[in-house]
Parts: structure tokens; C-alpha cells; sequence
């Protein structure tokens, strides 16, 4: 495992992840085919990149700065004059139309802020307050007349989208209100923002009766930012994520949702094994994750979304959440083998 999440860190510093020419130079791609070929750039997942390169398990390493120059740079580029740019940013001309760009998700700014403030906080940028403010002001707009927060938001007259969980209002959104209630040590929230965001922290529980209203991926979203909020509620969060893990077949993997079982996603493995071990889990069946996790991880470190899945896609979201789930398994393990005192400190708001 300490290989895999090697491998994985060198892949997303040094291979084709983040864009390193062109208009799009600094931006992280979502998914990349096989050969490495970047299909689109994804505002959401530069956010996360910008996390990730703060996170304090990983080593000092000269690559993290100027990664996160390039990333900043891009979003201040893109997100600080003119219209808000596509969800995805496609590469390519041969790109299949997407219904995500028919709109904006208040999910993927807040993580713009998330992984600026975080980048900021590790000493990786000078504070971006200019760029801040832009995304905390479109962010604004989010917040419906009766305060709650809208998931998304759709130009005049564009078609309207898919009834799916990122689409609809849901407790998933509170690790997105976690995210800008934490750049207030940065800059100032707008205040209908700010409430609205406190309100929905304080509106969504972790109910084990209702672990799978939703799919698992933004259920686990939910429990990251439950625990990052203030109040948090850790044995209603340990008992949702038992639920789930139960759902865990012999070889440590999960399904995507009770209704497609079949569906193995390395993103939602992850997850559940970094909550595991925040929640400090030490069972069977989370080592049996991060084995079935590292394995997953190709010679070069790259992770595909769900190896089943075809055409198989390398996905790198899956990969920071992976790297960031495997270097914590790993220190972990070392803790419980030589029995050293307090456990390795990870906190919920390191989580990418």
C-alpha cells in the first residue's frame, strides 16, 4: 500500500492531470482516458487539487508551489472576469454535448473556495482575496428567497436537468456550506450566504435509518462535511458509515447505491475508508478497502473510476481521495502495530 500511495502521488504531481500547456494551463482534469488523454478541465476538481496539495501528510516536495500557482492562477483567470465558464471545460471538438454545462453548480464553486483557502492556509499562495470574493459573490446568488441554498442554477430558457441527487437540494450540500463557512478566516462571508450556509449544518443530521436515501458517494459527502462542521455529531456519523459498510462484499469493495450494486467506484471506497479512520474504525473490513483500494492503483499511479466499467476511465478525483485514503490507512496501521501513542492527527477538515 505505501507503493500505491507513492505511486498515486507522483501521478497527480507529475502526469497528466493538471493542464501544463495552453489556455487551460493550471487547470485539473476530471477523467482521463487510458492513455492519459484529459477529456475536460473541472472547476470542482482543481478545488480539490488545490486541497490535496495542502494536506499535511504529505512530504515537502518542491512540485506542491508551483502546482498551486498554476492551479490559482487559472481559476482567478477564469472565474474572476466575464461569465461564469462551463461546468466542464471539454478539450476536445469531438466532445458529446453535456447537460452539465446548461448550468452551475453551488457544489463545485464552494470547493474552488475549499482548496483556496486551504492552499492558503498551508503557506502554498499569498491570500487570493480578489478571487475569493468573486466566487463567495456568485455564490450568493445560490441562496433562495427563503434562505435555504439552491444546488444549482440554470440560464433563462436552457433545458432543464436530469432529476438526479446532484441536482436536487440535500444534505450532500453540507460539506459545500462547510467549505465557505471556513474561508471567513479569510475574507468576509456575504451575510445572507453565510446564514444560509449555518442553517443548512444545522438542518441535516446523520440519521442511520436513512443511510441510503441517496446513492453512497454523496452520503459520504455528507458525513466529510458534517464532521468539519461545528456540533458534529460523531457516533450518528459512525453509525450511518456502519451501515454503509456493511454493504462492503469479501473483498473490501462497495457499491455505488443499493440499486446498482454492481457498480464498484474507487472515489466512494475512499471515502469510506478515510471516514473509517477518522472516525477511528479498526476492523477487518476497512483493511480489506484499502487493499482492494491499492490494488486498483496501475504502475504508473493512476486509478480507474470503476475497472469494470468500459470504456475504463482513470479518474482523478478517485485518485486524491485514494492517496489521501492509503497514506492515512498506512500511518494508521504503523500506530496499531508498535501500539505508539495517541493516533497518527487527521482532522475532517483535511479531507479533499
Amino acid at each position: 500500500m505505501t507503493d500505491a500511495a507513492g505511486a498515486l502521488r507522483e501521478w497527480l504531481l507529475d502526469g497528466p492531470a493538471q493542464q501544463r500547456h495552453g489556455r487551460e494551463h493550471g487547470a485539473v482534469a476530471g477523467t482521463l482516458a487510458p492513455d492519459g488523454r484529459a477529456a475536460y478541465v473541472y472547476g470542482e476538481i482543481t478545488g480539490y487539487y488545490l486541497h490535496w496539495l495542502a494536506s499535511p501528510h504529505l512530504p515537502p516536495d518542491p512540485r506542491r508551489r508551483p502546482a498551486a500557482h498554476a492551479a490559482a492562477a487559472w481559476v482567478e483567470r477564469r472565474y474572476t472576469t466575464g461569465p461564469l465558464p462551463p461546468t466542464r471545460i471539454h478539450l476536445h471538438d469531438d466532445a458529446a454535448r453535456d447537460w452539465r454545462n446548461d448550468a452551475q453548480f453551488f457544489f463545485d464553486l464552494a470547493m474552488l473556495v475549499g482548496g483556496l483557502t486551504a492552499a492558503t492556509r498551508a503557506a502554498l499562495l499569498d491570500p487570493p482575496e480578489r478571487t475569493l470574493h468573486a466566487l463567495l459573490t456568485a455564490l450568493a446568488g445560490f441562496v433562495d428567497h427563503d434562505g435555504t441554498l439552491r444546488p444549482l442554477r440554470t440560464e433563462p430558457g436552457a433545458t432543464p436537468p436530469p432529476p438526479r441527487w446532484s441536482t436536487r437540494s440535500g444534505p450532500f450540500l453540507t460539506k459545500a456550506a462547510a467549505r465557505i463557512l471556513d474561508a471567513a478566516a479569510l475574507v468576509p462571508l456575504p451575510p445572507p450566504l453565510a446564514l444560509a450556509c449555518a442553517r443548512h449544518l444545522t438542518r441535516h443530521r446523520p440519521d442511520p435509518a436513512r443511510a441510503f436515501d441517496h446513492p453512497l458517494h454523496p452520503t459520504l459527502y455528507f458525513l466529510e462535511g458534517h464532521l468539519a462542521s461545528p456540533g458534529a455529531d460523531r457516533a450518528a456519523a459512525t453509525a450511518v458509515l456502519t451501515r454503509l459498510l456493511a454493504q462492503a462484499d469479501p473483498a473490501g469493495t462497495l457499491p455505488e447505491s443499493l440499486d446498482t450494486a454492481t457498480v464498484r467506484r474507487s472515489d466512494v471506497m475512499a471515502q469510506a475508508l478515510r471516514l473509517g479512520l477518522l472516525l477511528h474504525r479498526h476492523e477487518p473490513g476497512l483493511d480489506r478497502t484499502a487493499a482492494a483500494l491499492a490494488a486498483r492503483v496501475r504502475a504508473d499511479g493512476a486509478i480507474p473510476f470503476d475497472p469494470a466499467a468500459r470504456p475504463r476511465q482513470l479518474n482523478v478525483w478517485s485518485a486524491m481521495f485514494a492517496e489521501q485514503a492509503l497514506s492515512w490507512h498506512q500511518a494508521h496501521t504503523r500506530h496499531r502495530a508498535h501500539d505508539a501513542g495517541p493516533p497518527p492527527h487527521t482532522t475532517p477538515g483535511d479531507l479533499v
